[in-house]
């Protein structure tokens, strides 16, 4: 009975620490991958984009953004949503 005891301890205060602490290293094996986004979520995310490209607009106009960090920015968030909007058509 002391050997389950003993056994017992180190599975408690070795064991499970270390599983608790390399357990983030094998978490991205086990989630679902990107691309099987459901419709709602994708539409829901084009709109997010085309509201972030409006703000961006607005802070450019009001001169808080310079031209070229507007530029990339407002790329950047073009090039999303296109990919976004060829998801939808694909599906």
């Amino acid at each position: 009975m002391d050997i389950i005891r003993d056994y017992s301890l180190v599975l408690i205060f070795f064991i499970l620490p270390i599983i608790f602490i390399l357990q983030p290293l094998f978490l991205p094996y086990f989630e679902a991958p990107d691309d099987v986004a459901d419709i709602p979520s994708l539409r829901r995310k084009k709109l997010l984009l085309y509201r972030q490209i409006n703000e961006l607009e607005m802070e450019f106009d009001i001169g808080n953004i310079n031209e070229e960090d507007f530029q990339s920015g407002r790329n950047e968030l073009k090039q999303e949503v296109s990919e976004i909007i060829a998801l939808l058509m694909a599906k």
